[in-house]
Parts: structure tokens; C-alpha cells; sequence
């Protein structure tokens, strides 16, 4: 068994960048403050919170993180927040992020409130792997829905915002 120490690792070709497997490649974040996202809608809608990053290579995973404070607002039934990631490749139509594809998630990540005719506020995390197989520039866009009888769901930009990030794993 062998041991290689070294003063600094330097990439061959400038703008390439050094390939280790299982490493962070790149980080990229977006917030957003004050306000809220709000949906009557049981179908997925946009949000407008978006987080873009231009894989260095064909084969990485992409780990999408966000963190934000959520609502539904129930009328004597249980309900809550449906959430999902859906992606945009060069600037194409939306299409939802290939781990959350399964029509067991119709919603994704929930939010759940139980408590009838009240509303329900909970700090939420939604972690998502994605296998581009690309290094065209990717829009990632957060969607969410009311869920069950829910009148309203809506994510709560002012309580502490939007934190959406986004890693570059090397493969």
C-alpha cells in the first residue's frame, strides 16, 4: 500500500476541472424573501422559484436541496402541500425531475395538516437526486398543489424564506 501526498491539486486543462468521483463539482443557491407562493389548485403550478446550474460533465448527479416554510389551510377535513421539482434543459418545456416521475408521487413531498378548519404551518426540506446525462444549462423549478380538501396551500416566502440548492456530484 502506497501514500500520495500532495501540495495542491491543479486541473490539466484550465476550465475542465478536477474529476474525483463522489466529490462536489459545483454549488449553486437561490433565496427568496417576503410574500408567499399561494394555490387553490389541486394540479402542480409553477412557483417562479427557480435555481439554474450547467453540469461540468455528462455524467454527474445533480442533488436539489430546499428548505422553506409551508401552510394549508383546512376546512373541517385533512389536507395539506404537494411538491415536486420539475427541470427545463436549454431553455425546452418543463418536465418533472426524473427520481419524481413515479405516479405513486402524483404530489411528491407533503406538507400535511390534520387539523380541521385551521391552519397548519410546518418548516419543510425536500431532498431530490437527477440524473441529467447533459451539460446543456438546467432550469430546476420548485411546483406545488393544495392536497385532499385543503382550500389553500402556500409557501411562506416571509417566515424565514426560500433556500433552493443545488450540488454537482462527479460519478
Amino acid at each position: 500500500m502506497s501514500t500520495m501526498y500532495v501540495n495542491k491539486v491543479q486541473e490539466l486543462n484550465v476550465g475542465s476541472g478536477v474529476h474525483i468521483p463522489g466529490h462536489v463539482i459545483q454549488f449553486a443557491t437561490s433565496s427568496s424573501h417576503g410574500g408567499a407562493f399561494t394555490s387553490t389548485s389541486t394540479s402542480l403550478v409553477a412557483t417562479g422559484q427557480t435555481l439554474s446550474v450547467t453540469p461540468k460533465f455528462n455524467n454527474s448527479i445533480i442533488m436539489l436541496y430546499l428548505s422553506a416554510s409551508f401552510t394549508s389551510l383546512n376546512n373541517n377535513a385533512a389536507g395539506g402541500t404537494g411538491m415536486k421539482f420539475f427541470k427545463s434543459v436549454a431553455g425546452g418545456s418543463y418536465s418533472v425531475v426524473t427520481s419524481m416521475a413515479s405516479s405513486a408521487q402524483t404530489l411528491g413531498f407533503l406538507e400535511y395538516n390534520s387539523n380541521g378548519s385551521s391552519y397548519n404551518h410546518s418548516v419543510g426540506t425536500m431532498m431530490v437526486s437527477d440524473s441529467p446525462a447533459t451539460t446543456s444549462a438546467i432550469t430546476y423549478q420548485l411546483y406545488f398543489g393544495r392536497l385532499g380538501s385543503s382550500q389553500s396551500a402556500s409557501i411562506q416566502r416571509d417566515w424565514g424564506g426560500v433556500h433552493f440548492h443545488a450540488m454537482e456530484i462527479a460519478q
